[in-house]
């Protein structure tokens, strides 16, 4: 099996619907649509199952206690049994004609190599900067650090790669970031210049509640900021990083994680900054 395409959903049946209308008609033999259900408590089940009595299409369906988006995404790297894996959120849906495109564009990459394609809102915008003229780069990040290319994109990797590279998981918290990940992989990344999903962000959706997120979820920004500081390319946004780091360092308390990378000298010196951060996030953002 050639894809296995990812979908985490949390009490989300309303949209389930659009989804499956617009992925129906496009799996074939060479994929599988793994839904995991992160513990929902509407009818989630019973709109699913509709769909797998419908036959159409190989559904893998998992309901597993509410433990958030990434340790789903463990659960479903684990199970898939398609060479590479796709994410595709329950209040997106497809464009027409993606998986066929993307099945294609598959067969064009070479060993261990993901891909990046686009996004659009409804209208039909990009949700980010048009991809730079070049073939490959050498990892996610470098979109952004070489060639300022920034927005919001669809993944595809080696499922074996990620099955080597899986979210942490805290107690007690049910959010991390994706760039957590992602900022992880040395992978070269090939670009298809191709809309791939149409996303539609709800009210109730973690991007519109971002200061209730991070104070839920410390320890997950803690590892977040302390990656971010190796890959700064100047002084001004390395101390930025710190600052944050170290005030997240502090909201996490024991579960903090531990920077030991090249810069520790200046993680020491940098605390103070770390305490302003961390007074702006406790006054300002009420964290």
């Amino acid at each position: 099996m050639l894809l296995s395409i990812f979908t985490p959903t949390y009490n989300r049946r309303n949209k389930l619907e659009q989804l499956y209308r617009s992925l129906k008609n496009q799996i074939d033999d060479e994929c599988e649509w793994i839904i995991v259900d992160d513990g929902s408590t509407d009818a989630t089940e019973k709109v699913i199952l509709q769909f797998c009595n419908e036959s159409v299409c190989n559904i893998r369906y998992i309901k597993k206690e509410n433990g958030g988006k990434h340790t789903a995404h463990n659960l479903a790297v684990d199970i898939a049994k398609g060479d590479y894996f796709m994410c595709l959120d329950s209040d997106d849906f497809l464009q027409d004609q993606a998986i066929i495109k993307l099945l294609k564009f598959i067969n064009t990459c070479e060993n261990n190599e993901g891909i990046i394609a686009y996004k659009c809102d409804q209208s039909g915008k990009l949700l980010s900067d048009e991809f730079p003229l070049v073939d490959r780069i050498d990892n996610i990040y470098m979109l952004e650090k070489k060639y300022e290319c920034r927005g919001e994109f669809t993944f595809v990797f080696p499922t074996h790669i990620l099955r080597n590279n899986k979210f942490p998981v805290y107690s007690g918290e049910k959010f991390i970031t994706e760039s957590v990940l992602y900022d992880r992989l040395e992978l070269r990344m090939k670009l298809f210049p191709e809309i791939m999903e149409v996303c539609e962000y709800q009210e109730e959706g973690l991007s519109n509640n971002l200061n209730k997120i991070m104070k839920k979820n410390p320890a997950g920004y803690c590892l977040y900021f302390m990656q971010k500081i190796d890959m700064q390319n100047n002084l001004k946004k390395r101390i930025e990083m710190i600052g944050k780091y170290l005030s997240f360092c502090l909201l996490s308390g024991k579960k903090k994680t531990v920077y030991k990378g090249k810069y520790t000298s200046l993680v020491i010196c940098c605390y103070p900054i770390g305490i302003i951060f961390w007074i702006y996030y406790k006054l300002v953002r009420k964290l």
